[in-house]
C-alpha cells in the first residue's frame, strides 16, 4: 500500500507540565477496500496492504476467512512458525536499532542484519530455532536462558543490566536510569490477550469502522503489547511494582517475549473462531500487540471486513500514549522531546510518527 499514513503526536506544554496530547492519524482504514471481494481476492490483497507485520496480517485474514467458510480456522505449524519469526524480527529491529539510537548507544546494524536473515531461514524451515537461541544467549543475555529467567526481581534485573555489556542490558539500564523518579504513579489498563472466541464476545456488535479507528473495552481505552502477554510473569510484575515505569516494563516484556518464542514456551500466536455461520474472527499476538480480523460473508463475497490493529489501541486519542504523557513534568524542551519519543517507541506504532512540541 503506497500511503500507509502516519501519526502526529502533539504535545502541549507550558514550560513545566504537559497539559494536553493531540494525536492525529492519517492511517487509512485499509479493510474498507475488501468489501465486495471474494475470499480468494482478500487472501491475496491483505498481505500487500501492510508493510509491517505483513505475514501476521495475511495469516489473520486466511484464518478468519477459513473460520467463516468452514466454522474453524486452526493454524498450521508452518504458519505459526512464520508468525513467530516475524514477531521476533520486529522485536529485534526495535531493540537493536531504534532503542540503542534513542538511548545514545551504538546501533547494532550488523548483528541485527545477521539475526534477521537467520530468522528468515528459520521461518522457511531451513535451520532450527536452537541456532538463534544460542547466539541470543551469547550476545544479548550473556548467560543461558534458564539462568536469565531465574532473575526473580527488579534488583536482580538491575544487577544483571549493570554487569553485562550487551545492547539489551545497556538499553534497559539506561532506560531505568532515565525513568527513575520521573513517572506518575498510575496503573496501566492492559487489554487481555484474548482468544478469537473471547474477542468475539468482548467486541460483539462493534465490528465497524468507528471501532477499528478508536477501539475501547468496557467503555475505556486499554493497552496491548508484549506486556499484556506476560502480565503474570514474576520478574515483569516485580519490575512494574518496584519501578512503576511503564516504558521499562514494556521493553522488558519484549525481551521476555523473544526468549519465550525462541525457547518454544510462548502461547500460540494465532487463533480463529466462528461465533455464527458466515462470520470469522482471527486474533494474532504480534510484536506490537493483539491484531484482530473480523469478516462476514454473504454468499461468495465479503459483506463486511474489520481490522483492529495494536496501533489504534495504543495511540487512541485518550489511550496509553496520551495518558503516559499528560501531566508529565519537565522543564527542558530537549529532554521533553526525548521522553515523548521514549513513550512512543515503547508502544511502537506500526506507521511512521512525529512528535510536535507546542508551547501552551
Amino acid at each position: 500500500m503506497d500511503d500507509v499514513g502516519k501519526l502526529t503526536l502533539g504535545v502541549f506544554w507550558d514550560g513545566d507540565t504537559v497539559s494536553t496530547i493531540d494525536i492525529r492519524s492519517t492511517r487509512p482504514m485499509a479493510a474498507q477496500i475488501l468489501k465486495g471481494k471474494t475470499p480468494e481476492q482478500v487472501a491475496r490483497i491483505v498481505p500487500l496492504l501492510f508493510s509491517v507485520c505483513g505475514r501476521a496480517q495475511g495469516a489473520a485474514a486466511n484464518a478468519a476467512l477459513q473460520a467463516a467458510q468452514q466454522g474453524s480456522g486452526a493454524a498450521s505449524a508452518t504458519v505459526e512458525h512464520m508468525i513467530v519469526c516475524e514477531a521476533m524480527q520486529e522485536h529485534l529491529w526495535r531493540l537493536m536499532l531504534d532503542w540503542t539510537k534513542l538511548m545514545g548507544l551504538p546501533r547494532q546494524e550488523q548483528r541485527f542484519a545477521g539475526w534477521y536473515a537467520l530468522l528468515r531461514k528459520i521461518g522457511a524451515g531451513e535451520i532450527g530455532m536452537d541456532v538463534f537461541l544460542r547466539e541470543f544467549e551469547r550476545d544479548c543475555l550473556e548467560m543461558p536462558v534458564a539462568e536469565w529467567r531465574a532473575l526473580g526481581d527488579y534488583q536482580a534485573l538491575q544487577t544483571w543490566s549493570l554487569k553485562v555489556h550487551s545492547p539489551s542490558a545497556q538499553v534497559l539500564s539506561r532506560l531505568d536510569e532515565l525513568e527513575r523518579g520521573r513517572h506518575k504513579v498510575s496503573d496501566s489498563r492492559l487489554l487481555p490477550a484474548w482468544t478469537a472466541a473471547e474477542a468475539g464476545r468482548a467486541c460483539e456488535g462493534r465490528w465497524d469502522m468507528d471501532f477499528s479507528a478508536c477501539p475501547d473495552w468496557l467503555g475505556d481505552t486499554a493497552e496491548t503489547g508484549a506486556w499484556t502477554y506476560y502480565a503474570d510473569d514474576g520478574l515483569l510484575h516485580d519490575v512494574w511494582q518496584q519501578s512503576r515505569s511503564k516504558v521499562l516494563s514494556r521493553l522488558l516484556a519484549r525481551v521476555i517475549d523473544v526468549i519465550a518464542m525462541a525457547s518454544g514456551t510462548s502461547a500460540p500466536r494465532l487463533d480463529a473462531a466462528s461465533p455464527e455461520a458466515n462470520i470469522g474472527i482471527a486474533v494474532v499476538r504480534t510484536a506490537r500487540g493483539l491484531l484482530m480480523h473480523h469478516v462476514r460473508l454473504e454468499g461468495d463475497l465479503v459483506a463486511d471486513y474489520a481490522i483492529v490493529a495494536p496501533t489504534e489501541w495504543n495511540f487512541h486519542p485518550d489511550g496509553p500514549y496520551a495518558r503516559d504523557m499528560r501531566g508529565l513534568k519537565e522543564r527542558d524542551p530537549e529532554r521533553l522531546q526525548q521522553l515523548a519519543h521514549v513513550a512512543a517507541l515503547s508502544l511502537d506504532p506500526c506507521v511512521a510518527y512525529e512528535v510536535e512540541i507546542h508551547h501552551a
